[in-house]
């Protein structure tokens, strides 16, 4: 008897319909960004990202809310007064003002509405201005939940893409502050 015919070559890859779990995910490092846990430390994240602005334009677009509302297009509580509350997308995100230096630095604490009740993360964001004026944001936010309340682990990786596409793309697209990079 003739040997079996050898098994047809598998398809072409496609890309996925859905994202898969995060226990299945490779993390993706994306152009002209960084994201960085340090050993074991995943509840952390780091992200730098440029913009082609003065550090006094991209800082107010984290501390006035109109600015705020007009990337967000939804409520929002600012403020740069230590103790004092802050709120964004209508809630979804609360935290308080821990300080702030004008133009250079924001440390907040910071929950998303899903997270376990009482956690809570701190969110330190530097400014910093080059000579051709446009300015470096390195945000460092740290104590990240494993999972929230839904039971979802992928927590890092949500936060992350987060501060990606609603915040930092969006900045850019609405004032003008250079292209896109996650979205």
């Amino acid at each position: 008897a003739a040997p079996p015919p050898p098994p047809p070559p598998p398809p072409p890859a496609a890309p996925p319909a859905a994202p898969k779990p995060a226990a299945d995910a490779a993390p993706k490092p994306a152009a002209s960004s960084s994201s960085s846990s340090s050993g074991n430390n995943a509840d952390a994240i780091t992200i730098k990202v440029q913009f082609t602005a003065p550090a006094k334009e991209v800082y107010e677009c984290f501390t006035v809310p109109q600015r705020v509302m007009a990337y967000t297009q939804s409520k929002c509580e600012m403020s740069t007064t230590p103790g004092s509350k802050i709120s964004l997308f209508d809630g979804s995100i609360t935290g308080e003002c821990v300080s702030a230096t004008a133009n250079e630095k924001l440390v907040w604490l910071w929950r998303q509405s899903a997270w376990p009740e009482g956690k809570m993360s701190t969110v330190t964001i530097t400014f910093e201005q080059s000579g051709s004026g446009s300015t470096e944001v390195v945000l460092k936010q740290t104590g990240v939940p494993s999972q929230d309340v839904h039971g979802n682990s992928n927590m890092r990786e949500v936060v992350e893409q987060g501060w990606k596409r609603n915040v930092f793309d969006r900045i850019k697209m609405v004032f003008g502050y250079g292209n896109p990079q996650f979205s």
